[in-house]
């Protein structure tokens, strides 16, 4: 299998704001992002941090040859109760956020233009013993 890395060209976005995608690389912690104050629900635990909602997006271009391959998307982390769309329809759900996970893709993608969609929910707080960072916070790689 080839490892092909996909951190670079997405976009991130409160799930539930209007705010304009704002261009990352993959790892990103969203929530460092977030204004922090006294009346956090998850308090000195989440580093006075508020819980938001975020959405990942990333457009990419299949080539002609990969139409008969073996494709699976790899997430190292994200925080959590992640939720993965390719063109709109859902394929998977990760309710834990400290663990990998895989996305078949295999013969779900034919050439030409697909749009990948991640949310990530850590607007619940608070949801955990420490800081845990919001978002896809570890590599993304497309095994082919």
């Amino acid at each position: 299998m080839r490892a092909i890395s996909f951190n670079t060209g997405w976009t991130c976005r409160h799930l539930d704001g209007s705010d304009a995608p704002k261009a990352v690389s993959i790892p990103h912690d969203a929530m460092l992002e977030e204004p922090r104050h006294a009346l956090a629900p998850s308090g000195k635990n989440g580093c006075w941090f508020e819980g938001r909602d975020y959405l990942y997006e990333k457009t990419f271009t299949v080539p002609a040859d990969w139409a008969d391959k073996a494709l699976l998307l790899e997430f190292e982390g994200v925080y959590r109760n992640a939720e993965v769309a390719l063109d709109g329809e859902t394929l998977a759900f990760r309710p834990y956020g400290y663990t990998n996970f895989y996305v078949d893709l295999t013969g779900r993608l034919t050439p030409g233009e697909h749009k990948l969609s991640v949310i990530a929910r850590n607007a619940e707080q608070p949801n955990s013993r420490w800081y845990t960072g919001a978002g896809i916070y570890r590599p993304v790689t497309l095994w082919l």
